[in-house]
């Protein structure tokens, strides 16, 4: 689920990845405490809460990431977490509390070894050094990451270096450099995917233009950049879009929509606690009614830009700031002292790690022995199985013997029942290595966690190749079965199996009237259960009900089945579904052994669409 939400948010996927976050976290709960899962998963929802302009939770996932990533002593986790808790003081103008977080992010990504990281928090802290008017430090700390990102062909991070150089001569009114800076940011995300870094480019060209009166291409970029936003429901940057155009429009003194404009941006901003945005918009709005002749309105708003720029001085006092950067100016030095301090955390999680280790060994050693026992278990049934066709064997032979003439011609010679016994032991050694097999393949995939679950995947399995010899065993028919029954039968046991009392699953059936031999029931069986499990587990999260539809017709030697149900599907392809999934190789693995091909869509719920050889 995790390397779901990290795809989803490279997609820019927000509402996605906030969902396979949150399954991910309510998946946790129901098994054993896992801090370094824990972990991941809070920074997870953190970057989802913070793509989804909700600075409050994402704060507050991202500072018990770093509690829970600190216990387990995973370094680079903590360090990204700080450096995007960081990210979010900033966007509400707590600078010094942002520095304060940047800092202790630089100290555990040097502590990790990790250079991009630091010129990571090297570009974020020139961001607020830019904000609160130190530009010369500012350029020496985005000179300093554009470094780092040139030779490690990092693209997408030095064309934000590039646009907040850009910014910079833009605020030192060196405008042709700004320019110069600016177009090469936005030749370089033109050709990346990053619909919202494209976004950013255009607002800050369209700021450019404006400081250098030429408001047709301000409002042109801005409507580029106002496009992309709300194509991503991201209202943190539409109330900037909406801030910047209203300054355009005080440009060419329309204050009508100067005011339309700003009013937008200034409820957008309160819904999202923007601080240095908003008291911007406070601001010009105060003087866009104020010129339209309404000064009642600029009053109040001059009141709140007042009350919010006192609110700002105190969050962000310049001996706060000035603080701050002392330290990090000064952190080559302290840096020992913490990594000292990091050895003797990581030495004592080793110990607890140890102590761990012993006692997973000891319940592996006792799963081990559990599944030995099952193993013997299903042996003998199925020795017990095959004892009982022979008895049967027997007794037909003896009542064969004493029918008349043609009832003769049909007795089994002593011949052809050496055969058929033969036969019958060749299929049960064949059927035992396929247990064998994926009791073996199954055991990869296992862990303390979810042995139980894996234990009732693998009892499924078997069932479904035990129903079959049950089948040809009270049908007296060593070779053949009807596959209408043995799929109908073999469903509903599944069904049953899973004891899903929140879902209500109704399945259907469309099924020809054909005997298949065991050769293609074993293979198809199989294929079958790991169909209707996924289903089962997987789709119909959060649902009251459910279908799933099974079809299988055939022509001359062919046959066509169909398994699909009605749940939420996903945008993912066979190959990544396969990632990490035993059922999903099985399908595939069993596809081949029938020589059959297969599709699969997973647009609307899972549809599979199988077609094979029909073996003798």
């Amino acid at each position: 689920m995790l390397n779901l939400h990290e795809r989803a948010l490279e997609r820019e996927l927000f509402d996605s990845a906030f969902f396979y976050a949150d399954m991910a976290d309510r998946k946790s709960r129901d098994q054993a405490s896992d801090l370094h899962l824990e972990a991941r998963i809070a920074y997870a929802l953190g970057k989802s809460y913070a793509a989804l302009n909700e600075p409050e939770p994402a704060r507050q996932y991202y500072q018990t990431a770093i509690s829970k990533a600190r216990l387990v002593a995973d370094t680079l986790l903590v360090a990204s977490a700080y450096n995007d808790l960081g990210r979010i003081l900033k966007s509400g103008a707590s600078y010094s509390e942002a520095l304060h977080s940047f800092n202790l992010a630089r100290q555990y990504y040097f502590a990790a070894g990790d250079s991009s990281g630091i010129a990571l928090v090297s570009l974020n802290v020139g961001n607020i050094l830019k904000n609160v008017g130190h530009n010369e430090l500012a350029k020496a700390e985005y000179h300093k990451a554009l470094n780092y990102f040139i030779r490690s062909g990092d693209v997408a991070n030095q064309a934000g270096c590039y646009n907040n150089l850009g910014n910079i001569f833009k605020n030192d009114q060196q405008y042709d450099s700004a320019f110069y800076y600016m177009y090469l940011t936005l030749a370089i995300r033109k050709q990346g995917e990053s619909r919202s870094g494209l976004a950013i480019i255009y607002h800050n060209l369209a700021n450019l233009h404006l400081r250098v009166h030429d408001t047709d291409s301000a409002l042109y970029y801005n409507t580029l950049s106002l496009e992309i936003n709300t194509a991503l429901m991201s209202k943190t940057d539409m109330s900037y879009d909406y801030n910047l155009r209203g300054s355009v429009y005080i440009e060419l003194e329309d204050w009508k929509q100067a005011i339309e404009n700003l009013e937008k941006a200034y409820a957008l901003s309160e819904e999202y606690s923007l601080s240095d945005n908003k008291l911007d918009i406070a601001g010009q709005l105060g003087y866009a009614y104020y010129k339209s002749g309404n000064e009642q309105k600029s009053a109040a708003c001059f009141m709140d830009y007042y009350a919010l720029n006192d609110s700002i001085k105190r969050v962000n006092q310049n001996s706060f700031i000035q603080t701050e950067l002392t330290r990090y100016t000064l952190f080559a030095d302290s840096i020992k002292t913490q990594q000292i301090e990091l050895e003797r955390n990581l030495e004592m999680v080793k110990k607890e790690n140890s102590n761990l280790a012993n006692r997973i060994n000891f319940r592996n050693y006792v799963y081990a022995i559990v599944i030995l026992l099952l193993v013997v278990t299903l042996i003998a049934i199925l020795f017990i199985n095959a004892r009982r066709r022979l008895v049967q064997t027997t007794a037909h032979e003896a009542v064969l013997k004493v029918q008349n003439d043609e009832l003769k011609r049909t007795l089994i010679s002593k011949e052809e029942k050496e055969i058929l016994l033969k036969e019958i032991h060749h299929r049960v050694k064949n059927n035992l290595q396929i247990i064998n097999s994926l009791i073996r393949l199954q055991a990869n995939f296992m862990n303390a966690k979810n042995f139980r679950e894996k234990l009732m995947e693998t009892e499924n399995r078997i069932r479904s190749m035990a129903l079959i010899h049950e089948k040809l065993y009270k049908t007296g028919n060593l070779a053949s079965l009807s596959v209408r029954n043995y799929i109908e039968e073999l469903s509903f046991n599944i069904l049953e199996s899973y004891d899903n009392h929140k879902v209500k699953i109704k399945l259907k059936f469309d099924l020809e009237e054909r005997e298949y031999g065991i050769d293609t029931l074993i293979p198809l069986g199989l294929i079958i259960n790991e169909v209707l499990s996924n289903s089962l587990k997987h789709a119909f999260y959060e649902r009251a009900e459910g279908n799933i539809f099974i079809a299988i017709r055939s022509e001359d030697n062919i046959s066509f089945m169909t398994i699909r149900d009605d749940g939420i599907g996903a945008d993912l392809t066979f190959d990544e579904l396969k990632e990490d999934s035993l059922g999903m190789e099985l399908i595939d693995s069993l596809c081949d052994q029938l020589d059959g091909k297969l599709h699969l869509d997973t647009e609307y719920g899972f549809e599979y669409n199988f077609e094979f050889r029909i073996l003798k």
